[in-house]
């Protein structure tokens, strides 16, 4: 179930980490840009989940500091920030488990984020913001 990301953790207020800034997070992502309208659809002014939205790792909506997807619901338990990278403890639960998650982002100059593991950060997955 290893969910995905963050939500509002306190900014570093110089250099590289500002650039970083948790508030950045915040709102709707996907995988690819041009499949946000498959994965969300706008109700009450706000995007939400397609129903038919069921890929797990498609996407994702961070508010404050809850993180959710289609499958699982996540609470940030803790943040660190490290140069431009911003990390993660996350309690996440979904219909059968509740686990506890470490999450890596860092942000990208287009706008977009990768999420990665820091212990293989070869493997990324790139998240592009989708407007509401």
């Amino acid at each position: 179930m290893t969910f995905l990301l963050f939500a509002g953790a306190s900014a570093a207020s110089t250099g590289a980490a500002a650039q970083a800034s948790p508030e950045r997070l915040q709102g709707a992502w996907a995988t690819n840009a041009a499949t946000c309208d498959q994965v969300f659809t706008k109700r009450s002014g706000r995007l939400v989940f397609n129903k038919q939205s069921i890929e797990g790792w498609s996407g994702f909506i961070a508010t404050g500091k809850h993180i959710r997807s289609p499958n699982a619901s996540c609470d940030v338990i803790s943040s660190k920030q490290k140069g431009d990278v911003l990390s993660f403890l996350l309690g996440c639960e979904n219909e059968i488990i509740f686990e506890t998650v470490s999450v890596s982002v860092r942000f990208k100059p287009d706008g977009g984020l990768v999420r990665f593991d820091p212990e293989f950060p070869e493997v990324e997955t790139p998240y592009h913001r989708c407007d509401g």
